[in-house]
């Protein structure tokens, strides 16, 4: 089975921004029948046991996801953002395939 860690920009865009296109990212690869690691999902999970998370708490609990995976899909902007290039180096080192997610005219 495909499991899919979904990589992108959080910090500096809002709530509604990042959470629609994560969501978008995972209904995407849900529909070609992939597992979806959702790091939006991971932090809201996280938040109900910690109701202030650092930066540190949601990298930790992302890079522990990360290492189910067996792919990540890096979506726009992905380059512009610290957490997503250290995910990025991370999937490299566990040896994860590396996927392109590019979201067209706001939708995918």
């Amino acid at each position: 089975m495909i499991r899919v860690y979904l990589s992108g920009p959080i910090t500096g865009l809002s709530e509604e921004e990042y959470t629609r296109r994560f969501a978008t990212a995972e209904r995407h690869y849900e529909a070609a029948g992939y597992e979806v690691v959702n790091p939006v999902t991971i932090g809201q999970e996280l938040q109900k046991t910690n109701p202030h998370p650092s930066y540190e708490d949601y990298m930790k609990a992302d890079l522990e996801a990360l290492a189910t995976c067996t792919h990540i899909a890096l979506l726009d902007g992905w380059e512009q953002s610290e957490g997503a290039q250290y995910e990025k180096r991370e999937a490299l080192k566990l040896g994860l395939e590396i996927m392109q997610y590019k979201e067209i005219g706001g939708k995918k």
